[in-house]
């Protein structure tokens, strides 16, 4: 069997989608009439590319041969995947290392939000001209290189800084917003890359399980990083420094066919041109019936629902009167719940996901409020954690997975662009709630962030079928 790069259509994807579709629970030619319902008219897209002799099937081994790990048999996937482990476990460690020395410095919630609302900010502004350059590019691979690299340089920087003595609040800020340039940029050609790795077939169970990668990473990243950064911190960012070059080392045996692009024939054109592309996908996720409603909902959802993850370390210190051991572990519980329930979805039929995906948010939602509210002890609120990280893993793998197959190709590099911009906003409610904590406390401050997330979630599978009934 093949594992090279064979051009596609537009059509032909669909075609083989519905037809697998349909093979396995019958919904394929639901979820075509779907997608031809919402196609802008007069539309054409540029080609596709996927991996495989267009059957659908992955070469098989022991591991392959279980339907939760299918698409690890294709190689340009599996290096992907590697790629994004060593990212991830970096990224993880970065989030729980940098709020925890966020505290130490200042012991103020209103810091934990800055220093996330710093990250956040390139976020907002640039993950849209992230996701134009990644549908005018001819390689995207290039630019995720690019990002990975950067970070390497960057929390070597501050892993210098640690072991000198010389880290200050000032510095911390800066970093944080490098790397949210970075992240902006980089994103969106990473999560365009992913669909060209795999046959269309096999797209559920491919995201999927880079969900369930990013949810291990959540369980090992954090425990990592919060047991050694007891003995020292400069290390921890070392180590996350050679886990962006590995990243960077998986990417170059990662396969890419070549897109055909377009030349403005000018900086000024190109610019114009990046403009006009970005104002199109806007438009684009406005008018269709099953994007707009869904990428909304996800946008509210996450505002609500990932702004603890900012506020973890000042609340493990301040009421919980804990240390860093004690956050590495409530993160790698929750990772724990995540992982399971992530391999659940990769393994889960192309139907009713998008009552899934409300469901988990809002059980995600009921255990944040009990978790912020009743614990008295880490250990209390390590048992909310590992319940808590099967709905989060739920939300967030389902919402990848419907946007991932309902975006037309020619769009998918600014869609996905948009899509990523759930972390700068989690980020953005970070900074507000933070600001509220510092008011009212964190129990209350948390605790009513995780009320709304509950109505929010559980209001729109009532009152939303349209999202409710998505396959």
């Amino acid at each position: 069997m093949s594992t090279g790069l064979t051009d596609r259509t537009p059509a032909d994807a669909e075609d083989d989608s519905a037809g697998t579709s349909a093979t396995s629970n019958g919904t394929g030619p639901r979820r075509a009439a779907v997608r031809e319902r919402t196609r802008p008219p007069g539309n054409t897209s540029s080609p596709v590319t996927a991996v495989g002799d267009g059957s659908g099937e992955p070469p098989r081994n022991w591991l392959t041969k279980i339907r939760t790990f299918e698409s690890l048999g294709y190689p340009a996937y599996r290096d992907f995947f590697l790629a994004m482990l060593g990212q991830m476990a970096s990224q993880n460690m970065q989030m729980v290392v940098r709020s925890y020395l966020a505290f130490v410095l200042t012991g103020s919630y209103a810091a934990l939000g800055i220093i996330a609302l710093a990250n956040a900010i390139p976020g907002l502004v640039l993950s849209m001209v992230g996701g134009a350059i990644a549908d005018r590019v001819a390689r995207r691979k290039n630019i995720v290189q690019i990002g990975q690299l950067t970070n390497a340089l960057n929390t070597a920087a501050v892993g210098v800084l640690l072991v000198t003595d010389l880290l200050t609040f000032e510095y911390l800020f800066v970093a944080a917003v490098v790397q949210g340039i970075t992240m902006a940029l980089m994103m969106p050609a990473r999560q365009a890359l992913l669909p060209g790795l795999v046959p269309p077939g096999s797209m559920m169970n491919a995201v999927a399980l880079n969900a369930a990668g990013m949810n291990s990473m959540r369980l090992i990243g954090p425990a990592i990083g919060g047991f050694i950064v007891a003995w020292s911190a400069g290390a921890v960012y070392f180590l996350m420094s050679g886990l962006y070059l590995l990243a960077c080392f998986f990417l170059v045996r990662v396969p890419e066919a070549p897109k055909v692009t377009v030349s403005a024939g000018s900086v000024r054109g190109e610019i114009r041109a990046a403009w006009s592309n970005m104002g199109l996908g806007i438009s684009y996720i406005a008018r269709d019936k099953i994007l707009g409603p869904l990428m909304l909902i996800n946008v509210l959802v996450v505002l609500t629902a990932m702004p603890y993850m900012f506020l973890l370390a000042g609340f493990v210190v301040d009421v919980l009167e804990a240390d860093a051991d004690a956050l590495g572990t409530l993160q790698s519980v929750s990772g724990i719940g995540s992982l399971a329930a992530a391999l659940v979805v990769a393994s889960m039929a192309a139907k009713r996901r998008g009552a899934w995906f409300l469901i988990g948010s809002g059980f995600q939602g009921l255990m944040l409020l009990a978790a912020f509210t009743l614990s008295t002890s880490v250990w209390m609120m390590a048992g909310f954690m590992l319940l808590m990280g099967i709905g989060q893993a739920a939300r967030q793998g389902l919402s990848n997975v419907l946007v991932q197959e309902y975006v037309q190709e020619e769009y998918r590099g600014r869609v996905m662009s948009v899509y990523m911009l759930q972390f700068s906003l989690s980020q953005i409610g970070a900074f507000f709630t933070g600001l509220l904590a510092e008011a009212v406390g964190p129990r209350m401050a948390l605790g009513s962030t995780s009320l709304v997330l509950v109505i929010l979630a559980f209001g729109t599978l009532i009152f939303v079928p349209r999202l409710r009934n998505l396959d």
